[in-house]
């Protein structure tokens, strides 16, 4: 049987451990962006599995230093993003849903990030012959659409055009607007 003397020290070890759990963590900062800019460059230098892992390492300490929602939905988008490109396409969706979530929880308002994770989530979607989904979430961005520099609306552009072409015989309204859109961009 353990003494109250025991059992106090317990308890404020206890509640230390509680207490240092639900702050953030520098420890888990520092790992976490070690491994964002392990898959960053991992991409860059196109070995996708490396990028996977390492973005998923970086998602992990994001949760486990109880870093917050921001970096969590940044960590998450580009852990998401690499699955797309490595044909993992149901887990990117989840992946890209959740950061999504996250990303609109910080902001009342449809923003630049809100609308990149619109487009990489239709990307996914599309990829599983999901138009129709993919569409509403790809029309959600398209007030945003004209805030990107050239690279990201070229992308847009291509990805606005893919779904019109697609979902022309479902919902025509939605692919002219699309078109609409692409012509726009263009300007």
């Amino acid at each position: 049987m353990l003494s109250f003397d025991q059992l106090r020290g317990f308890g404020v070890l206890l509640l230390s451990v509680l207490l240092f759990g639900g702050c953030a963590n520098p420890l888990n900062r520092v790992t976490s962006e070690r491994y964002g800019d392990t898959c960053a460059r991992a991409e860059s230098a196109g070995n996708l599995e490396v990028a996977e892992e390492a973005c998923y390492r970086a998602v992990e300490n994001v949760r486990w230093g109880n870093l917050g929602r921001e970096l969590e939905s940044q960590r998450l988008y580009n852990l998401g993003r690499i699955k797309r490109k490595l044909g993992k396409f149901q887990e990117s969706e989840a992946i890209l849903k959740r950061s999504l979530q996250l990303e609109s929880s910080l902001s009342s308002e449809l923003n630049k990030e809100i609308g990149r994770r619109l487009v990489e989530l239709s990307m996914a979607l599309g990829e599983q012959g999901k138009w129709i989904e993919g569409a509403r979430y790809l029309s959600r961005s398209l007030p945003v659409a004209e805030q990107y520099d050239s690279a990201e609306k070229q992308t847009v552009i291509a990805v606005y055009l893919i779904f019109s072409k697609e979902i022309e015989t479902q919902n025509a309204a939605l692919a002219k607007t699309l078109r609409d859109k692409v012509r726009l961009l263009k300007k």
